[in-house]
């Protein structure tokens, strides 16, 4: 466990460079993936003017629904990818 600590760290640390960043963020999201985020970063910006919530958290909040994200994309396509293969009831 402390493995994947120290990798998810160094991940984080990496992403320090915006050109690190930047190849990262073009070789795993497409482009309709980070237009459907950047309108969420927009409705998350616009609470953020309207509540006493401090930037750390409001960071925090968007990181873990980032992930969330990520993690619900990659159930749908598998699951698209088990019915396409009719491994799954439809």
């Amino acid at each position: 466990m402390i493995e994947r600590v120290k990798a998810a760290e160094n991940f984080l640390k990496s992403l320090e460079n915006p050109t690190v960043t930047m190849d990262v963020m073009l070789d795993r999201v497409d482009a309709q993936i980070l237009y459907v985020i950047h309108n969420y970063a927009e409705l998350i910006s616009k609470v953020k003017n309207k509540t006493d919530i401090e930037e750390k958290d409001i960071i925090t909040c968007a990181m873990i629904i980032g992930y969330l994200l990520k993690s619900h994309l990659d159930r749908y396509d598998l699951d698209q990818n088990f019915q396409k293969n009719g491994l799954l009831d439809q």
